[in-house]
């Protein structure tokens, strides 16, 4: 069996999310999301997301493609990056994840993750992001 895992906030689920979870499901059995947490999210500097955790845990196991949702960023304490790395090696070893996938911009900052599992970089989704999204909803950018 073949277990692939993926880090991210998920927030207003998109077709490029499910791209990526759909390519994933391609390449393993068995597929996780390490899901951020909403302080987690909000500790990155970001806007609180806009569905809360559990909303967001829902919705992803509602689609065919993933088979479990772990919460991401319960170590948050203030030691920051740190332990949110030690966080995603804990997942990788603990879960027997054979596969790391994440979109392209991410590329190289999950590399610390290829002495425990593969780990693989998709392009992304052209045009579409959580964020642009949320441009587009509070009127800053005009829809096409």
């Amino acid at each position: 069996m073949t277990t692939a895992i993926t880090f991210g906030a998920f927030d207003l689920l998109h077709y490029g999310h499910l791209r990526l979870l759909a390519r994933m499901a391609e390449m393993a059995s068995h597929v996780i999301v390490g899901l951020a947490t909403d302080e987690v999210i909000m500790a990155c500097g970001k806007a609180a997301p806009f569905y809360r955790f559990e909303i967001r845990q829902e919705m992803l196991l509602h689609t065919c493609y993933v088979n479990q949702v772990l919460r991401h960023g319960s170590a948050i304490d203030g030691g920051g990056r740190v332990k949110i790395i030690q966080e995603k090696i804990d997942f990788v070893q603990s879960h027997q994840v054979n596969l790391v996938v994440m979109g392209s911009d991410w590329r190289g900052e999950y590399d610390f993750l290829k002495p425990y599992c593969d780990v693989c970089y998709l392009e992304r989704t052209p045009d579409i992001s959580t964020t642009k999204i949320k441009q587009q909803l509070s009127g800053a950018v005009m829809a096409d």
